[in-house]
């Protein structure tokens, strides 16, 4: 287990928390404060609701920072029935679905359902979001510059690849819907997308090759 992930067990369910992936979006100590108390030691009480309550937020947790493993029988976590890639206003793009962030080699660097992936370029965790778009002044309304229709057949689910590529874009394979901040536009992808991590980008979400000009690098 990583040195920042830690481990709170309860009686019905253990819940993990990976510190470099959480950006403090809130839904756990909004949605379950009897559990998440930001200003308590420890913060997290996974005896303070049900088990079956736990897993609901858990599962909310938009950055994948939260997860959790019943201890009673329960079931876990599920993958979406589709992949999904929502565009944060002047934030991260949060992606749903069966994802596997793989490395520049193919190797496979995490499986999850919810991840957070950094737009602005600034973040010291790429190729995740540690919320350092704040800082960095990064301002985009979440719109899509160029939405592609749904195809007549949409699979909409299955394996989705993210492959972050050295001082460039990260490239996701597989099905996708990419949605707007305002949830009113949608592209959609059945082989892969090109998604802007250096913030430059003129048709983001995606990539049109600005970070070369800009000397974008992600060591």
């Amino acid at each position: 287990m990583s040195e920042k992930v830690s481990e709170y067990k309860g009686d019905d369910v253990v819940i993990r928390y990976d510190v470099k992936r959480c950006i403090h979006a809130a839904v756990c100590a909004t949605n379950l404060p009897g559990v998440f108390q930001p200003d308590r030691r420890p913060w997290v009480d996974p005896n303070g609701a049900t088990a079956d309550q736990v897993a609901d937020v858990v599962s909310r947790c938009p950055t994948g920072a939260l997860q959790f493993e019943r201890r009673d029988g329960g079931a876990a976590e599920a993958a979406p029935p589709q992949n999904t890639a929502m565009l944060e206003a002047d934030g991260p793009v949060y992606l749903a679905g069966d994802i596997e962030i793989v490395d520049s080699e193919g190797a496979i660097v995490l499986g999850d359902t919810r991840v957070a992936l950094c737009r602005c370029g600034a973040s010291e965790n790429k190729p995740f979001c540690d919320g350092r778009h704040s800082d960095a002044g990064f301002r985009h309304a979440g719109a899509i510059a160029e939405a592609k229709a749904k195809p007549e057949v949409f699979t909409s689910g299955g394996k989705l690849v993210v492959k972050a590529f050295p001082n460039g874009p990260v490239v996701l394979k597989g099905s996708l819907e990419v949605r707007s901040a305002d949830g009113k536009t949608s592209s959609f992808h059945d082989a892969q997308a090109a998604l802007c991590r250096c913030g430059a980008s003129a048709k983001k979400p995606f990539c049109d090759g600005s970070h070369k000009q800009v000397g974008f690098t992600t060591e």
